[in-house]
């Protein structure tokens, strides 16, 4: 009888996390973040894993060793008979894994594995707003579809004619995020077929300002640009274009710290690949602008730009025009920002009042979208083109420090509601003859017509332009 009660008592001793030692002990609870970590106790292996209690380690000071991964840390902890003794150790550095973005963020391919197309690249973004490039390899792959197929190094090939979302994961520090792509599949490209894309930037939030300068008594930080991205998604969103009602096949996103200057560049190759010479493509940017007086060029400012007037960390004109020039079919350019007219070449010493206002800007336009001075200007139904001001002008825009989501920049809000934005009815303001289309001269006349009285002139190019931005 007294043996099999020695035995049960032997193995509720060995049981669970524990160490056996005789005489007065008491308790060691090892917890970290994130759990997983190997325990060592005194430069010997446990063979635990925390979270974990070591209990019946003997009185005294002790050494507490936990590995995970590459990261490794000690501590002191003083036993006390029939106590337990706490040791947390944190191991995650000041950045914790956030989220991550892949690109291209969708595509359109060919059936069969010569089309096969890889994922340009994976990012990871962190609390303290710092981010990294992971390596493919490192990342995991699945699709939910039998269209397509994903290898382990981010491969994806069309298997047949469908859809298919390729989820990609990553895992830091015990901690997963995931990012997917929106892949269709195609047997051979739909000629008839018009896909409208569009890529939506707004950048309130700079790395390299700050909020405040005391110098120039402003504000450098914006509210409304995060705020105006959110109405242009929901009016596109309202979009139905032609006999088949067809809507927007992708809307991308970059905002305040994720919208750098290379964040921009790789969002427009991967939110346009695969777009064909029917296709439509929307570019819209909302934050600050900057003008070199010395060249009349105007920039765009990614979230990245430089507190020192450095070009190089800025947009350019030829910049924009060089990365969507390589995409086929039409593309509709929108900026709101300061001396964004200098996007499509207007002249500051252009008269914009009576009836020669278009005329004039007619006659100066076309010298800026163009690859390069020889190649010469692109044809005009490349480019449908509206811009907030003269290439001379700020813009402005109303900011709402105790409710941020109410700020606005005057241009985007007009816009988004000629446009359908909070319009429960039809015809949209901006739809000046009722056809259920907004076109871009009625977008442009019906901004231009609520700004004049606030002196910020818009820019249209081309003038006239009956081509439909937005249709319901």
């Amino acid at each position: 009888i007294l043996l099999p009660i020695t035995i049960i008592a032997v193995l509720l001793l060995i049981s669970g996390c524990s160490n056996i030692l005789f005489g007065s002990t008491g308790s060691i609870k090892v917890i970290t973040n994130p759990p997983g970590a190997k325990i060592f106790l005194d430069g010997k292996d446990t063979g635990k894993t925390t979270p974990c209690t070591l209990r019946n380690v003997s009185q005294g000071n002790h050494i507490i060793g936990v590995n995970l991964s590459d990261m490794k840390c000690t501590e002191v902890a003083k036993v006390e008979a029939y106590q337990t003794t706490d040791i947390n150790i944190e191991f995650y550095p000041q950045s914790i894994l956030n989220r991550i973005k892949v690109l291209p963020s969708n595509l359109t391919i060919a059936l069969g594995p010569e089309n096969a197309i890889n994922i340009s690249s994976v990012s990871a973004y962190y609390n303290d707003y710092s981010s990294v490039n992971v390596s493919l390899t490192d990342c995991t792959y699945s699709s939910n579809s039998a269209s397509a197929k994903v290898s382990n190094s981010g491969t994806i090939t069309g298997i047949s004619e469908g859809k298919a979302i390729i989820t990609v994961s990553y895992t830091k520090w015990s901690i997963t995020k995931t990012d997917t792509v929106l892949v269709e599949i195609r047997d051979a490209p739909l000629q008839d077929n018009i896909i409208y894309r569009a890529l939506l930037i707004g950048v309130g939030d700079y790395k390299n300002f700050p909020h405040f300068y005391p110098a120039a008594n402003v504000t450098t930080d914006l509210l409304s640009p995060p705020y105006d991205v959110d109405r242009m998604r929901q009016t596109l969103e309202q979009c139905k274009f032609g006999s088949t009602d067809s809507a927007f096949f992708v809307i991308n996103e970059l905002k305040d710290w994720g919208a750098t200057k290379n964040a921009i560049f790789e969002g427009i190759s991967s939110t346009f690949s695969g777009a064909d010479d029917n296709d439509i493509s929307y570019f819209y940017f909302n934050g600050h602008g900057f003008l070199d007086t010395g060249t009349d060029i105007s920039y765009l400012c990614p979230s990245d730009t430089s507190l020192a007037i450095d070009l190089s960390t800025m947009i350019s004109v030829d910049e924009l025009e060089s990365a969507l020039s390589t995409i086929p079919g039409t593309k509709v350019v929108i900026i709101d920002s300061c001396h964004s007219g200098g996007f499509i070449g207007k002249s500051e010493g252009e008269n914009d009042s009576a009836n020669n206002k278009l005329v004039d800007f007619n006659n100066n336009v076309i010298n800026v979208f163009s690859v390069n001075q020889s190649k010469g200007p692109l044809t005009t139904n490349q480019y449908k083109v509206l811009t907030s001001c003269h290439y001379f002008q700020i813009c402005l825009g109303a900011e709402d420090f105790i409710y941020p989501e109410n700020s606005f920049g005057l241009f985007s809000i007009v816009f988004c509601e000629g446009c359908g934005y909070n319009v429960f009815s039809s015809p949209y303001p901006a739809d000046d003859n009722e056809d259920n289309k907004v076109s871009l001269q009625e977008g442009y006349s019906y901004i231009e017509s609520a700004l004049e009285l606030f002196e910020q002139d818009v820019q249209v190019y081309p003038i006239d332009s009956t081509f439909t931005i937005v249709e319901y």
